[in-house]
């Protein structure tokens, strides 16, 4: 039988300071070994896991605003940047030439003011005359007179038949403007009774009529007014004038 022998080694105390360093050493390495661990589940937990689906939204970009064409400002010409501007001339007001005094002429040479010619105007003043009765008028004148009255046969013309065939009597009485050729301006100041197709006919038989205009001073009176009484009788088809 083999005997197994056994070495006696040194005995090697185990004191306080050993002890505390076997103990640092250890807490070291659990340490060390804790801050491995937390870090490596720290990034498992951070890392997206290959089973969760991850959605991914692209919005629409906006359309950047086109910038402003900025129109550049003219230059100025290369003579006005280089002086300046000069006030404008101011022309010199010419006095003008003196006027001659008039020579007097000589009490012999002097002209003599126009003798006044031509009609005379009818005024407001003026009365109006009567062909009938000679009343009105300016006094002293010659009155107006008839130079042609409408005829009978000129005036049958202008009546409608529907009137030719009754039997009526109207009076007009006219008011007149009478100028120096003789033609008159007449309307209607009353008329009785009233048919309005005799009073057309009235109205288009006035250009007939002719009259002299009356005179002041042995001039004509131009313009002045007269009246008269006209008297239009229709009987039986015929028509009679007054």
């Amino acid at each position: 039988m083999e005997s197994i022998a056994f070495e006696r080694t040194a005995y090697v105390p185990i004191t306080n300071r050993r002890r505390a360093v076997s103990v640092g050493i250890v807490a070291a390495l659990y340490a060390v070994g804790l801050l491995v661990l937390l870090t490596v589940r720290e990034r498992e937990q951070s890392a997206p896991s290959r089973d969760t689906p991850v959605t991914v939204v692209l919005l629409p970009l906006d359309k950047l605003p086109e910038p402003k064409a900025e129109r550049p400002l003219p230059l100025p010409p290369e003579r006005a940047r280089t002086q300046a501007p000069q006030p404008a001339a101011v022309r010199p007001i010419e006095a003008p030439p003196p006027v001659p005094a008039a020579r007097p002429l000589p009490a012999a040479a002097a002209p003599s003011p126009p003798a006044a010619t031509g009609p005379i105007t009818a005024g407001e003043g003026d009365a109006v005359y009567d062909l009938d009765t000679g009343g009105g008028g300016s006094p002293g004148g010659t009155p107006p007179r008839w130079v042609h009255k409408v005829t009978n046969d000129e005036f049958f013309p202008l009546v409608d038949e529907e009137l030719l065939q009754s039997s009526l009597e109207v009076d007009y009485r006219m008011q007149c403007t009478i100028a120096l050729s003789t033609r008159v301006t007449c309307r209607v100041l009353k008329e009785v009774p009233f048919y309005p197709g005799l009073r057309r006919a009235v109205l288009a038989a006035v250009p007939m009529l002719r009259m002299a205009p009356g005179k002041r001073d042995g001039r004509p009176i131009d313009g002045q007014r007269v009246e008269f009484l006209w008297r239009i009788t229709v009987a039986r088809g015929d028509v009679s004038l007054r």
